[in-house]
This record gives structure tokens, sequence and C-alpha cells, in this order.
């Protein structure tokens, strides 16, 4: 994805990249590590921890991005005591010199071994086995071509807003969420649109509102009964 892109600083203080011509940006800008912790990671990973016995989860993240989110779920997993298999699809990785511009490594203090940028580099296509209960395999594919012979306990579905990439929003694709889920399993994103909570009902989904992360006034959690 050639497009001319700006790093614009978010509320938070965090990064994030603009892809200009289509006025999208790949995290909020009332907090870019904010949201992504509050969508995804609390009200995705810790409410299906909440709700399972099951010490370990099987995460796929339908649009890796910058790979925060991905990274984020890495540091998550030392004080969640979690046992996670993270998968991420994106069709259209970015640069090492684009993600060396956020700077998250001075922006997210951590002790663990593996900075943001390390994370960055790991080769795609290749399960990392980074410590004992976190592995990654990140895929270079479009989430409409992706087939998996096993299922998923959550799903983060991250992609670029319905007005940027409307189709990725239809009942086809919710279809396809519901499918890749196990029963009991939690799809979650920071979309709050009416017609993406109809189209998870129509399918199949259990879908809710949930107030939004700053900035944000609702989003969406869908579970598969």
């Amino acid at each position: 994805m050639n497009f001319r892109k700006s790093w614009v600083p978010t509320k938070d203080g965090s990064y994030t990249i603009k892809i200009n011509s289509l006025k999208e940006t790949y995290h909020s800008l009332h907090g870019a590590v904010t949201e992504s912790e509050f969508v995804y990671v609390k009200n995705g990973l810790h409410f299906w921890q909440n709700t399972h016995l099951e010490a370990k989860a099987a995460v796929l993240e339908m649009g890796y991005g910058t790979g925060l989110l991905a990274y984020l779920n890495f540091l998550d997993q030392f004080d969640s005591k979690m046992n996670i298999d993270y998968t991420a699809l994106e069709a259209y990785p970015l640069t090492i010199s684009d993600l060396e511009r956020l700077n998250y490594d001075r922006f997210i203090a951590s002790e663990e071994c593996v900075s943001f940028l390390h994370f960055s580099k790991l080769e795609w296509e290749k399960v990392h086995q980074l410590t004992t209960d976190y592995s990654l395999l990140k895929r270079e594919i479009l989430f409409e071509k992706f087939e998996s012979k096993s299922l998923f306990d959550v799903i983060y579905y991250d992609a670029f807003g319905a007005h940027a990439q409307p189709d990725l929003w239809n009942t086809e694709w919710m279809k396809k969420c519901f499918d890749l889920l196990n029963h009991g399993g939690v799809w979650v994103s920071f979309c709050a649109k009416g017609s993406v909570r109809r189209a998870l009902q129509e399918v199949g989904f259990q879908a809710e509102r949930l107030p939004g992360p700053p900035g944000k006034r609702e989003m969406l959690r869908a579970v598969k009964p």
C-alpha cells in the first residue's frame, strides 16, 4: 500500500500513522496506546479470560498495522499470566523505517528483553515463540483469502473504518469471523456502526455496544454462543 503517510501525535503522547489519501489513521487520535489497551486488551482478551477457565487463548488480529496491539498483548501476558498464541493478518505491511519513526520503544517503558523494534523485525510467515507463554505468527495476506484449520478464542477486528474499507464490514466477513471462532469466542472492534452490529447478529453473534475509549462514545463486542 504505497500511499503517502504522515506520523502524527495522539493525545496520550504516542504516535500513529495517517494515510493521507484515505483520511484514515491506524489508531485513534485520542490515544493510540490508550485505544488499543481499552478496546482490545481490556474489553476483548481480558473479558474472554474472565469468562473462561482456560489459561490459553488463540488470538487472531485482523489488521496488524503498526504491530502495536500485538506488542501490547506480548507485554500483557507477563501480568495476566495467560498463554497466548497470536496470529496477525496484514495485507500491506509497513516498512521498518515506517515503524522506527513511531518511536514506541521510548513511549512504552518495558523491562522485557524484546523491544518493539526487535518485535517488528521478526520474520513474517513464521511462528516465533517469544516466551513460554507467547507465540506470534504474522501473515502477509488479505483477510478475504485467509483460511485456518484451527479456531480462535478472540478476534480483534481492526480494519480501517467503514468509510475507507467498506467491503470489510459487511455480513459476509462477519460470517467468516463467526466461523473462525470457538463457541464462547469473542469478537471485538472499535467500530460501533449499527449496520455492523446488525450484521453480527444476523450471522449468529450476541452483539452489544459498550462505552468506547476516550474520544469515542461506543464500541462493539460480540460473543459466539
